[in-house]
């Protein structure tokens, strides 16, 4: 099971949402009371935690950047990891290509390797977000995608 560290603001959100779409395959860990290697770091917004968050995760570890907040960018300019995007700007990864009251459809705008090495070919996939807003939920599908 890969583990996930979730920084930000929609950091609650974000877990609930991936342990929802994951169906129990990611655990998702608090990064400050944790010493386990993350093989994943969702980040939705810039704080100084990151220069704490960023070290621990694996040399092959994946960084989920909310590419909406560019307060993100200055802390992961040192960071190795594999960087994934998303949000609303257009230049993401994992972006949304619609929204309606009780779901999101969501792209994958440019393809990347996933965890277990598979391919993940630019495609579009509905999910559903019954309470999560919608940058939550968009974070939580990256995480997730790059689990599967």
């Amino acid at each position: 099971m890969p583990f996930v560290g979730v920084v930000g603001k929609d950091g609650h959100e974000v877990e609930k949402e991936l342990n929802r779409m994951s169906g129990g395959k990611a655990e998702c860990l608090n990064i400050n009371n944790d010493e386990n290697e993350l093989d994943i770091l969702v980040v939705s917004e810039g704080s100084p935690v990151l220069t704490k968050a960023i070290p621990k995760l694996s040399k092959s570890g994946y960084l989920v950047v909310n590419a909406d907040d560019k307060t993100i960018f200055p802390y992961i300019v040192p960071a190795n990891a594999k960087v994934v995007t998303y949000g609303f700007n257009n230049k993401a990864c994992i972006t949304a290509s619609s929204i309606s009251d009780d779901s999101l459809q969501i792209c994958i705008q440019r393809g990347f390797t996933a965890l277990d090495g598979a391919i993940k070919d630019p495609q579009e996939f509905s999910a559903i977000s019954g309470v999560a807003s919608p940058e939550a939920t968009l974070g939580a599908a990256a995480a997730w995608v790059i689990c599967q």
